[in-house]
């Protein structure tokens, strides 16, 4: 009893060494992202999906990506004028379907993965050399993307025959020579001065305008203000001459009434104009006056050929000089 379990026990173990290696060897496995090509004698035969697949034994397994792959590529390209460029960009692509078809065309396109990284290389470096032949240094400053979809509308056709699709390009380096470099440096640097200058002749122009405008206002307003001023000291002159002639009106009234001579007025007008000379002159406060006796009678007679005073009339007398 106990040998025919170890005999079965051993011939278990011996089908499982045989059967597990055979096993590894009739089957395939394939990475997630991927599928796999089978082959059959040179010939497609079939596809594998991701895991672990059988296969027969004169079948070969050739393993393609399904994910996005990306590649960095440097090349250089000469303007319409001369001008070396030199480019950096990025392409990402990947297989452009996971159809039977789409997958037999982009795994046996080329040879190697290799051959065609090169082919597709050389087809988006001859696209951009094509398009930069067309163009001058000046308009190669930055690349708009209406020409990445150009150069990927037309680098995206031959792919596709090849069974792959390009995702994205993108030109994040464009140099130039270091000549042309500081020789565009010195263009941008003049047209922003010409700029810089023009915005400060317009706003110079503004502020001595708007200058102009506040001193034109200030003068209105000024010679507003001093014809209103001059116009008030009229009325205050010709108010204080009002003023005056009652004043001198009452006071001849008042020495008619006391039986003295008008003209009595001028002469004391006189003595208070030389006080008031005397008290505030700044050159000194002492004034010489004539002291011939009869010389007050001379002045009112000389001072009354000037001004004539009526005298003020009496119960209906006439007006007297």
């Amino acid at each position: 009893m106990d040998n025919s379990i170890f005999a079965a026990a051993l011939w278990f173990g011996t089908l499982l060494m045989i059967a597990l290696p055979l096993a590894l060897l009739l089957s395939v496995s394939t990475r997630e992202g991927c599928v796999g090509v089978l082959t059959a004698f040179g010939r497609f035969n079939r596809l594998t999906q991701p895991g672990m697949s059988p296969r027969w034994p004169w079948e070969r397994v050739r393993p393609l990506s399904l994910q996005n792959r990306s590649m960095d590529l440097e090349f250089e390209a000469i303007t319409v004028d001369q001008a070396n460029v030199y480019f950096k960009c990025m392409l990402l692509y990947r297989v452009a379907a996971a159809d039977e078809a789409t997958i037999r065309r982009a795994a046996f396109a080329f040879a190697t993965p290799e051959e065609f990284q090169l082919s597709m290389q050389r087809l988006l470096e001859d696209e951009t050399r094509t398009y930069v032949s067309t163009q001058r240094q000046a308009e190669m400053i930055g690349i708009s993307q209406d020409v990445v979809h150009r150069i990927k509308e037309r680098v995206g056709a031959r792919l596709l025959e090849w069974g792959y699709t390009i995702e994205d390009l993108r030109y994040h380096s464009i140099r130039f020579d270091e000549v042309i470099t500081k020789s565009m440096a010195r263009v941008v640097a003049a047209i922003n001065e010409r700029d810089a200058a023009k915005n400060e002749g317009e706003a110079l122009l503004i502020r001595k305008t708007k200058e102009a405008e506040a001193d034109g206002s200030f003068i209105t307003i000024k010679a507003e203000a001093e014809k209103g001023a001059w116009k008030l000291r009229g009325q205050g002159l010709a108010e204080f001459r009002r003023e005056v002639a009652a004043g001198i009106h009452d006071a001849v009234e008042e020495l008619q009434s006391a039986g003295v001579d008008p003209n009595y007025l001028l002469f004391f007008m006189y003595t208070e104009a030389i006080k008031h000379v005397a008290e505030h002159s700044k050159a000194g406060h002492t004034i010489f006056v004539d002291s011939n006796p009869a010389r007050p009678r001379e002045l009112m007679t000389e001072m009354a050929a000037f001004y004539r005073v009526a005298s003020v009339p009496r119960e209906g007398a006439s007006v007297t000089e």
